[in-house]
């Protein structure tokens, strides 16, 4: 029973050692298992109009990365020796390396919550080759450090500050929305889709019934037919309107039977919200109808963020930008 015991406990010892030795070898890497695609590159936001961004969003921040901290960005080392692991800063142009410079906008990158690796592969006190890196970073807005940042990153890519994003999307034989195919909206060289800065305006009907477009920073252009203030129940359609808040859009404008039928019936299908946001003051300025009575029934090119609004029906979010023909 001894000699049984004995090797018991021998057999215990070496299991043990074998699986610390396992643990110990699972070295950390960064998260990169989806690869940098021209889609995200070209859905992500500079620093500038991320921290515009509303908190709360799941968004894609491109800049580099000219700084380390801990606790507080006023204690950022932007040169070695870096301190901190927790965070890093993100800014729109790289840095100088000298303490002095200042940059318009510096946004905290949190690493402390980031998915498994990237704090080890990203802290610049430990990678301090990563300094002035170019990168993509994906989480959630949010306050950080008293200021607009990023928490949840849940990926980091490198990429080129000089790379020109291709506007097409690549070939795909087997999908039947093959951008190649002329009768395709989303097909750059459709004479019936419009373009801003190489990004493909969708129409109400393609950003509503498309689910990849969903969460994503798209163009989408309409009438605008209505203003709303906290739901859709609460549409102006005629002037003098008395919310800034949000207006609506159609695919068309709108007459008085189409007006009356939406309130007699409460028929939104089709009708897409746009909800503004003061940190986007030009889009505010642009394109709603309590200062711009003359925007009714006009076409609009909006951009924004494609998801729930909160005026209860999928639309933009927040609006970044807003044209109006001819496009500038």
């Amino acid at each position: 029973m001894q000699i049984f015991r004995l090797f018991f406990s021998f057999f215990l010892l070496f299991a043990l050692i074998s699986c610390e030795k396992e643990l110990a070898s699972d070295t950390p890497v960064a998260n990169s298992s989806d690869e940098l695609t021209d889609d995200i590159k070209r859905d992500a936001l500079t620093v500038a109009e991320a921290m515009d961004v509303e908190p709360g969003y799941w968004i894609t921040v491109k800049g580099y990365i000219v700084a380390a901290a801990e606790s507080s960005i006023k204690n950022a080392d932007f040169k070695k020796p870096f301190a901190g692991k927790t965070a890093i800063l993100l800014s729109d142009e790289p840095s100088d390396g000298t303490d002095e410079q200042e940059f318009t906008y510096l946004m905290p990158i949190s690493l402390s919550d980031a998915a498994k690796g990237i704090s080890a592969s990203f802290n610049l006190q430990e990678n301090a080759d990563r300094w002035n890196n170019f990168v993509y970073i994906h989480g959630i807005r949010k306050q950080y450090m008293s200021a607009p940042g990023l928490k949840e990153v849940k990926n980091i890519w490198i990429g080129d500050p000089n790379e020109q994003v291709d506007p097409e999307k690549p070939d795909d034989p087997d999908n039947p929305n093959n951008p190649d195919d002329p009768d395709n909206p989303n097909n750059p060289d459709n004479p019936d889709i419009d373009m801003i800065n190489g990004n493909p305006v969708y129409t109400i009907a393609q950003a509503l019934s498309d689910n990849s477009l969903r969460d994503h920073i798209i163009w989408v252009k309409g009438y605008i037919i209505a203003s709303a203030k906290r739901s859709m129940g609460s549409m102006d359609f005629e002037a003098p309107f008395d919310s800034d808040t949000a207006i609506i859009l159609a695919e068309s404008p709108v007459t008085a039977e189409d007006i009356q039928h939406i309130k007699d019936m409460n028929d939104y299908e089709g009708l897409f919200p746009v909800v503004f946001s003061t940190k986007y003051q030009y889009a505010k300025d642009t394109a709603n109808l309590k200062d711009h009575p003359e925007n009714h029934n006009q076409l609009v090119y909006i951009r924004g963020n494609l998801t729930s609004t909160s005026v209860g029906q999928l639309g933009i979010s927040f609006a970044i930008d807003a044209q109006f023909p001819p496009l500038q």
